[in-house]
């Protein structure tokens, strides 16, 4: 894989009758059998990358975005959001398509709105809030010391080991299948 061979991919490239448009691509560093390429892509079509690539001769290993738009994702996890500010997003985008979009960039961002409160004032506790959360130490089988976080009430915890250990009240049966019955008749 040479760069020129990447600088054909400006002024784009046709792969299986599917066009794409211009892409640009540079060689960051080729390392035994693998290259590292940094592709800037407009369309974003699917598997765009995947399918230039192979029509190159190259299989895709791993796709690492680094950026969207002119917005660096940086070091915001997978699958975490982070907001852009307004005036970030006004400079990004130009003043034209700005003005096109119609949005209010000196609004002031929503803030996130504060605990829920009931109708004397006071803030109202969520569930989560009820549950008080015990932690202990217990052995597992092994001997080794594993640290246990318990919610609920100690009566209701003691009452299901009680039943789990044949002691306390029978339990109703179990609505559902439980196999075929026996039809035989009996005497």
């Amino acid at each position: 894989m040479t760069q020129a061979q990447l600088d054909e991919l400006k002024n784009g490239v046709e792969v299986d009758g599917i066009k794409y448009g211009s892409i640009d691509a540079t060689l960051e560093r080729d390392q035994g059998a693998n290259v590292w390429v940094t592709f800037a892509i407009r369309e974003g079509k699917n598997r765009e990358v995947r399918n230039v690539m192979a029509h190159l001769g190259l299989e895709v290993n791993r796709l690492i975005r680094v950026s969207y738009g002119p917005f660096q994702l940086g070091e915001i996890p997978e699958g975490q959001v982070e907001e852009i500010k307004s005036r970030v997003l006004r400079e990004q985008l130009g003043e034209k398509i700005a003005t096109m979009s119609g949005a209010q960039f000196d609004k002031p961002v929503r803030e996130d709105e504060g605990p829920k409160v009931g109708r004397d004032g006071t803030p109202l506790r969520s569930k989560a809030d009820n549950k008080k959360i015990k932690r202990s130490k217990i052995e597992d089988r092994k001997g080794r010391t594993v640290v246990v976080q318990r919610s609920g009430s100690d009566e209701k915890r003691a009452r299901n080991e009680a039943e789990a250990n044949g002691y306390g009240p029978p339990r109703k049966p179990k609505r559902g299948y439980h196999g075929k019955r026996d039809l035989t008749p009996k005497d």
